[in-house]
């Protein structure tokens, strides 16, 4: 075995979205960070969707920005297409989504890697995490190697003992060519002791363009004028380069019979995957079992580059057969003469429960151990690539004695989701919705900056040449909320804000000023629960009076906070009134036996 010389603070494991921001943020707070991926040609790679946003995860993505993340300005650099939903409903759910030319995304997100200074990345395969009596040690790879680290971010997608599935066909692999990570798998359920689970994904397949007639579609132009997905970008720039258009198609009662008789063929229904995919991403096949009276679902033909024919499909997940999905793409106008280029596949994993995880998003379990992503039960680059983020920072924080940084409900979107993660676990993979979040007045896209920016600024993660402009539009915001209709003059150095970006702030917030303070209103009263910390050795669980099942989640979770405890499905009012009474005693009797 050869033991390498450096020793780091952090060694991530896993080059997605998640790992990425992970490793960025790491080493951008000072800590010698590792990351180590099994192909350094599959960095940041864009395995499913070649897009960035969406419904919620528009506004993560704007959030990840905000806190100094990559995400959103390599998103821009790599755009194709832009489109915001939900424009016919209010400003809180308008949700940025970028297409994204797939292998400029990739490339110009492993540069940026290779340039961030305290950063290494090597390409070689963990299969061990090593632990000592204080927690973890390092890091045995394929090529036995053994790194020594004083923390390890684990961020591997679905390549945990991954099984992929097309029709009745299986094969081992953690996507498509790429091999599984078997060997950690076993590690973690056996010498770490982490409870794992198995979830399901899947991806749709990809067609050359060149067989397509697109009079048969409907077109869908990029946005003019466009809003890019990073508050860091020049928007008179982007606006001048020229972007591509994605396509909306339906499918057929031709693709309804193909799928009804050939369920039996599918793997989700022949019997061959036993685990849970996402309610709210399902398999065409899947759609057409639990909505049998819809005869006809979207399709949205996406580009997956600029210098590319192939398109991906979305709305046609599969795991159908090969020669079944080619009969589906026949089935629908527009597609009949095309030819799939990559097939369509469903995919299985091991992921870890994270109710066994902080919120600060290290392990109960073993300490030092922190995750984020798809290992934590979610689906999606956005919730990885704002898990990832906060995972890096907090492992960073860990190797300097620091305070962990945890975001709250009403702060984030991120919050939430870890918030949801941590508190209520998953029984199939989290996705994150605008539904999900109480506070999604305060959460919108337009404040993301507002909100996070200040912490990306104390935390050192966002560039200090960004601190005088960002003060100059905060106070500009304030200016135009409390003397609505003023005439102000654009303000000099304030790029990249501007005086209209201040101005539709503004006058989102005096339109729902009322909805914005009742909410406000109900956030303090949470951080004032939130704030009360359950002291170290205080074990809610065992306090008399409580309900059954109340003390059995309690014991489950570990709650770190009052408010934490509040959120635990279960758990009722009357016990957290009760828990309040006793963490109160507990420190008079505490402080009451300290020496004077």
């Amino acid at each position: 075995m050869f033991v390498c010389d450096t020793k780091y603070d952090v060694i991530v494991i896993g080059g997605g979205h998640a790992g990425c921001e992970a490793a960025l943020a790491s080493a951008k707070l000072g800590a010698k960070t590792l990351l180590l991926t099994q192909s350094l040609d599959t960095i940041a790679q864009m395995s499913c969707n070649p897009s960035i946003g969406g419904i919620a995860k528009g506004q993560i993505v704007r959030e990840i920005d905000a806190l100094g993340g990559a995400m959103g300005r390599v998103t821009d650099h790599a755009a194709l297409h832009y489109h915001m939903l939900n424009t016919g409903k209010g400003p809180a759910v308008h949700s940025p989504r970028v297409q994204c030319d797939k292998k400029v995304y990739q490339f110009t997100f492993k540069h940026l890697l290779e340039l961030q200074p305290n950063l290494d990345i090597m390409q070689d395969e963990a299969v061990r995490i090593s632990t000592s009596d204080n927690g973890v040690d390092g890091v045995l790879t394929l090529r036995n190697t053994f790194y020594r680290t004083k923390t390890v971010v684990l961020t591997t997608g679905t390549f945990l003992a991954g099984t992929i599935h097309i029709g009745t066909e299986m094969f081992r692999g953690g996507r498509y060519n790429d091999m599984p990570s078997d060997e950690l798998s076993k590690n973690m359920r056996g010498e770490l002791g982490l409870h794992l689970m198995r979830f399901k994904t899947g991806t749709p397949m990809r067609i050359n363009a060149r067989g397509l007639d697109f009079s048969k579609f409907r077109l869908q132009p990029s946005d003019n004028p466009l809003q890019p997905i990073s508050h860091f970008t020049d928007v008179k720039e982007q606006q001048k380069r020229k972007f591509m258009s994605c396509y909306i198609t339906r499918t057929t009662l031709a693709t309804d019979k193909i799928l009804r008789e050939n369920f039996q063929r599918s793997a989700m229904y022949s019997g061959n995957i036993h685990s849970l995919g996402p309610r709210y991403c399902p398999s065409v096949e899947d759609k057409i079992k639990k909505f049998p009276e819809v005869t006809s679902h979207p399709l949205f033909l996406e580009p997956e580059g600029a210098h590319t024919e192939e398109y991906y499909i979305q709305g046609f997940s599969t795991s159908m057969p090969e020669d079944v999905q080619r009969a589906l793409i026949a089935s629908v106008p527009g597609m009949e003469n095309a030819t799939i280029t990559r097939p369509g596949y469903a995919i299985e994993y091991d992921c870890s429960n994270p109710m066994d995880l902080y919120p600060h998003l290290e392990s109960k379990i073993v300490p030092g151990l922190f995750m984020g992503g798809q290992i934590n039960g979610t689906t999606g680059y956005e919730e990885a690539g704002g898990q990832g983020l906060m995972a890096g920072i907090n492992a960073a924080l860990k190797t300097q004695g620091k305070e962990p940084f945890v975001l709250r409900r009403d702060e984030a979107y991120i919050g939430v989701l870890i918030d949801d993660l941590v508190t209520k676990g998953v029984n199939e993979p989290y996705r994150m919705f605008t539904s999900r979040a109480e506070y999604r007045i305060l959460l919108r896209n337009d404040n993301a900056d507002l909100r996070l920016l200040p912490h990306g600024l104390r935390l050192g993660l966002v560039d200090e040449q960004y601190k005088e402009p960002f003060e100059k539009y905060q106070a500009l915001t304030r200016e135009l909320v409390e003397h609505p209709g003023k005439e102000i003059a654009e303000p000099a150095g304030l790029f990249p804000w501007s005086l209209e970006k201040a101005r539709n702030y503004a006058d989102i917030h005096l339109k729902y000023a009322g909805y914005y303070e009742r909410n406000k209103k109900d956030a303090e009263k949470l951080a004032e629960v939130d704030a009360i910390k359950i002291p170290e050795g205080f074990d809610a669980s065992s306090v008399r009076g409580l309900l059954f099942e109340s003390a059995q989640k309690l014991r489950e979770v570990k709650p770190q906070t009052l408010g934490q405890a509040s959120r635990i499905p279960g758990v009722t009012p009357s016990d957290i009134q009760l828990l309040a009474v006793h963490i109160e005693r507990f420190r008079r009797l505490k402080n009451a036996a300290k020496p004077r």
